[in-house]
């Protein structure tokens, strides 16, 4: 039985390829072979697409790939604003920008010496320690 089946085989040619004119207009065939052992192959043509329907695959496929694009150019112009807006914030003497830090953890350390002062004011008027004072404010000691 395995000699009377019958063995398919794909081939693509050359001469079965047709061009309309452009990229676009591709349009191919494929040969189905027929063979039995001992026998002449008979040839079957399977052909693809229309052109028509080929032009409407790549014409959707190419307004998407557009879409895309401009999607994806929209955010490299959102990224290069928020960039340059970021450079411009940046000092570019690093010796201001030392400055303006110690300038900012002094007067820092000038509100927390006044909350502590504060703080141990209320504990002397309570006549409690510290501790219950930063646990009645939700502050830890080392905040």
């Amino acid at each position: 039985m395995a000699g009377a089946q019958m063995k398919q085989e794909v081939i693509h040619d050359s001469a079965l390829k047709t061009r309309k004119g452009g990229e676009n207009g591709t349009r191919m065939a494929s040969a189905l072979v027929l063979k039995r052992p001992g026998q002449q192959s008979t040839t079957k043509l399977a052909q693809s697409p229309s052109v028509s329907e080929a032009d409407q695959l790549e014409a959707k496929r190419t307004a998407n790939l557009e879409n895309k694009i401009a999607t994806l150019d929209a955010q490299i112009k959102e990224v290069q604003a928020k960039l340059e807006d970021a450079t411009d914030k940046l000092n570019s003497d690093p010796n201001q920008t030392v400055n303006h830090h110690i300038k900012l953890l002094r007067e820092y350390n000038d509100i927390r010496d006044i909350g502590t002062s504060l703080m141990g004011i209320l504990a002397n008027n309570r006549q409690v320690q510290m501790k219950r004072i930063y646990e009645d404010f939700h502050v830890d000691e080392k905040d």
